[in-house]
């Protein structure tokens, strides 16, 4: 059963107790694009509450998972008297996306093939378990063009570790599937599509056994832990990478767009 004619550039099916969400989107590689977050947004507000759903299963396509901020939007590095509003609004609301995934009261499965950059990580970083094909790869790039990880700082933090997190955060390397498993951040890393695809069979059918209202108690109980206020944090977050935009992001957007090095990396 599929439900896509209600998202963009969600591709919706069930599979099994699961609603599978698969991120088709070519022309940006699947980035943090306004009609990705309109769709993701729409998830959360028909099924979070759906008993006919036990878990949410995020995906790419096999050649990307999500390329992180659309960088060939209008909204980021624009030149308007309201960029900056416009891009601190475009920045709480992905503050919004991050934490209604986090949040979201059904167990969150993010399987990952391909690029997982900048808030393509964050998303994977807001799941409960990581699975991952041998082509996946991940950074936090944003420092190379300028930018901040800012929204998906709390959520990298809460996945990685604080001292990972500074380390790939302030070099912006990139780092495979297989090193991703040695720090914790993919639970398992499968040869291929068809062993994903087995393992989340099993997966699913393992959260089918569960009590669907104590998942969700539980899941609230180990969210409220540990971590900042979201809120308050959201706000910073917002200003700090406004901040960003309209100061040396500019160049690294420019540069992204030209296809050249940014100031800043010349010898």
């Amino acid at each position: 059963m599929t439900e896509s004619s209600h998202t963009s550039v969600l591709r919706l099916e069930r599979r099994g107790c699961a609603l599978v969400a698969t991120i088709e989107d070519p022309a940006t590689r699947n980035a943090m694009s306004d009609a990705l977050l309109a769709d993701l947004e729409w998830v959360f507000a028909n099924h979070a509450s759906d008993p006919a759903i036990r878990a949410l299963v995020l995906r790419g396509n096999e050649r990307v998972f999500c390329a992180g901020a659309d960088l060939g939007g209008k909204t980021l590095g624009g030149a308007a008297p309201d960029a900056r509003a416009a891009t601190i609004e475009l920045s709480i609301r992905g503050a919004r996306i991050y934490a209604g995934l986090n949040a979201f009261p059904k167990p969150v499965i993010a399987i990952v093939e391909g690029a997982a950059m900048g808030g393509g990580m964050g998303l994977a970083s807001c799941a409960d378990i990581v699975l991952a094909g041998p082509s996946a790869f991940f950074a936090l790039s944003e420092v190379r063009l300028g930018l901040v990880a800012a929204q998906i700082a709390p959520f990298v933090v809460a996945r990685l570790g604080l001292a990972a997190t500074r380390r790939l955060a302030l070099t912006g390397s990139r780092f495979d599937a297989a090193q991703a498993v040695r720090l914790g951040f993919v639970d398992e890393l499968l040869p291929d599509r068809s062993a994903l695809d087995a393992r989340l069979d099993e997966i699913l059918s393992e959260i089918q056994a569960c009590a669907p209202n104590a998942l969700a108690a539980t899941k609230a109980l180990l969210n409220g832990m540990s971590g900042p206020d979201l809120n308050s944090f959201s706000r910073i977050a917002a200003d700090v990478f406004a901040d960003a935009v309209t100061g040396e992001g500019a160049e690294g957007i420019a540069a992204f767009k030209e296809k050249r090095s940014p100031e800043w990396a010349k010898p």
